[in-house]
C-alpha cells in the first residue's frame, strides 16, 4: 500500500499508527495543539484523515484535497465533520462505535458516584484541613433505591443501564426508538421525556448531537425535573443549554451536575461552572481509558485501510 498518506490530526494510540505504517502508509501526525490552519496546509497531500474532533473537518478542508478518500473518526461523534459536504464530494466517513461503549459507561457511573457521594469536594476539604466538614455538607446520597432516567438507550446507554442494575435502582429511559429486548433484559421502563424528567432522581445523557438534540435539555426541561435532581452528561455538551443549567444549579433545582462535555470545548476557565462546588468537571475523558484508546486507534486505522484498498469500512457514516 505504498504511496498513501494518512494525516492524523490529534494524537492517537501508537497501535493505530503502527498498523498503518506496517502496511506501508506514510503517517503524518500534526503536533498537539494544531489548528485548522495547520490542517489546511497539509491536507492537499492526504489520502485520508484520522480525526478526534478538536479540528473541524469542513467542506473547504475536504474539497482542497482531490486525493482525499476517507475521514476516519476516532470515536463516535461526527458533529465536527461536515457530513453533507462529504456526501456531495464523495468522501467516505467512518467511525468506531463499538470501541468505547464500556469505557464511557464506566465513566458515567464514576461521575454519578463521585457526584452523589461528594467525592471531589471531600478530597478538596481534606487537603485543606477541613476534616469536620464530614459532619455537614459532605454528606451525600445513596444511589440504591433511586430512580435513574437514561436519555438515549443506544450501546452506551444500555451498557450504563446494565451497570446500574446492580445498584437496585428503578431504571427509566427515553429514546425515540423503543428497545423491547433491553426492556425485557433489564426491567427498564420507557417514558416520554418530560415524564422521565419528572420521575427521575438522577438523569444521565447518552444521545448523539444533532439538530434534533440541540438544547434537548433546556429551561423548560429543567423546570420539568424533580427539585434537587442530579445530572450526568458524558454525551455532547450542546445537548444541554449550558446557561439554563447554570441557572438550575444556582437555584437548587439541580442538586448537582457531573459534566464531561460542554457547549464550547475546551471549557473557558472563567465559566461560572468552574467555581461551583456542586459541579464535577472533567475534560471530555469519557473514552480516555488505555484499553479504549487502543481499540479506537486500531479500528479507525483498519477502517481507513479498507477504504484505501477500495473496500467498505465496517462502520460507515457516509459511504
Amino acid at each position: 500500500m505504498t504511496g498513501f498518506t494518512v494525516v492524523v490530526t490529534e494524537p492517537i494510540h501508537g497501535a493505530g499508527i503502527e498498523l498503518l505504517e506496517d502496511r506501508g502508509v506514510d503517517v503524518v501526525s500534526l503536533a498537539p495543539g494544531s489548528d485548522i490552519e495547520d490542517l489546511r496546509r497539509i491536507v492537499p497531500d492526504a489520502d485520508a484523515l484520522i480525526t478526534r474532533g478538536s479540528i473541524k473537518v469542513t467542506r473547504e478542508i475536504m474539497a482542497s484535497s482531490p486525493r482525499l478518500k476517507a475521514v476516519g473518526v476516532h470515536g463516535i461523534g461526527c458533529d465536527h465533520v461536515d457530513l453533507s459536504a462529504a456526501r456531495e464530494l464523495g468522501k467516505v466517513v467512518l467511525n468506531t462505535p463499538t470501541a468505547l461503549t464500556e469505557t464511557v459507561a464506566e465513566m458515567a457511573l464514576a461521575l454519578m458516584l463521585s457526584m452523589t457521594r461528594r467525592v471531589v469536594s471531600a478530597d478538596k476539604a481534606l487537603r485543606a484541613g477541613e476534616w469536620s466538614r464530614k459532619y455537614g455538607d459532605l454528606r451525600g446520597i445513596e444511589i440504591m433505591g433511586k430512580t435513574v432516567g437514561i436519555i438515549g438507550l443506544g450501546k452506551i446507554g444500555a451498557a450504563t443501564a446494565r451497570r446500574l442494575k446492580s445498584f437496585e435502582v428503578k431504571l427509566l429511559y427515553f429514546s425515540r426508538t423503543r428497545r423491547p429486548e433491553v426492556e425485557a433484559e433489564l426491567g427498564i421502563e420507557w417514558r416520554g421525556l418530560d415524564d422521565l424528567l419528572a420521575e427521575s432522581d438522577i438523569i444521565t445523557l447518552h444521545v448523539p448531537y444533532s439538530p434534533e438534540t440541540h438544547h434537548l435539555i433546556s429551561t423548560a426541561r429543567f423546570e420539568a425535573m424533580k427539585d434537587g435532581a442530579y445530572l450526568v452528561n458524558t454525551a455532547r455538551g450542546r445537548v444541554i443549554d449550558q446557561e439554563a443549567m447554570i441557572d438550575a444549579l444556582r437555584s437548587g433545582k439541580l442538586a448537582a451536575a457531573a459534566l464531561d462535555v460542554f457547549e464550547v470545548e475546551p471549557l473557558d476557565t472563567g465559566s461560572p461552572l468552574t467555581s461551583m462546588d456542586n459541579v464535577i468537571l472533567t475534560p471530555h475523558l469519557g473514552a480516555s481509558s488505555q484499553e479504549a484508546m487502543r481499540r479506537m486507534a486500531t479500528q479507525v486505522a483498519k477502517g481507513v485501510l479498507r477504504v484505501l484498498e477500495g473496500g467498505r469500512p465496517d462502520h460507515p457514516v457516509v459511504i
